[in-house]
């Protein structure tokens, strides 16, 4: 008996002890939400129309169904894409992909070629003066264009941004050869050698 209490009171369980009847609260369980584990299932589309958050006209989109019925199709901007036109698709981003690469590698040729034909000189164009210095006739863009053709450099007048020369001395034009390949060269305008009279 004595060694019964021993073991009880070893372990806190005397009968005579006072006995606390409050109850731990329960922990509050918490719900949480699990994501799916598979993919929601998704529908390919080829948008006929620019669709903003989607993507532009032409390409291939993943979309979810109720929203490719209910907004793509039925409104015209898409229709279901099917094995053939995924396949078009791929092929022309393919061919765009090769063009817009072959017209970067045009424009990084042509701006060597105008760094070692023009790279320390620049380009110099003979003008007729009259009074005053004054050019007779003005330097514009569209004489850079002639200059760089003439060394075999095809370039739009567009593409080249300078201020127009009225009389002797240099500026610096800025070439635009393709949206990620510039360069810029010096344009010198001097008295020409020959004068032809304008009366």
């Amino acid at each position: 008996m004595i060694a019964g209490l021993c073991l009880l009171a070893a372990h806190g369980l005397l009968l005579n002890a006072p006995v606390s009847m409050e109850r731990t609260p329960a922990r509050a369980r918490t719900v949480q939400m699990m994501a799916k584990t598979k993919g929601a299932k998704m529908v390919t589309v080829l948008l006929s129309a620019d669709v903003e958050g989607i993507g532009e006209s032409g390409t291939i989109v993943d979309v979810k169904p109720a929203y490719a019925e209910n907004v793509l199709i039925s409104k015209g901007l898409g229709t279901k894409a099917t094995a053939d036109m995924i396949a078009k698709v791929a092929e022309e981003a393919a061919a765009a992909a090769a063009a817009a690469k072959a017209a970067k590698a045009a424009a990084e040729e042509s701006s060597t070629l105008i760094a070692s034909k023009f790279g320390k000189a620049g380009i110099v164009i003979e003008a007729q003066v009259g009074a005053g210095n004054a050019l007779r006739e003005t330097v514009t863009a569209q004489d850079v264009v002639s200059a760089l053709g003439r060394a075999g450099v095809k370039v739009d007048a567009s593409a080249v941004e300078m201020p127009e020369m009225t009389e002797l001395g240099s500026a610096v034009a800025e070439l635009t050869l393709h949206e990620q390949v510039f360069t810029s060269v010096k344009v010198t305008v001097k008295r020409s050698p020959i004068t032809i009279s304008y009366e």
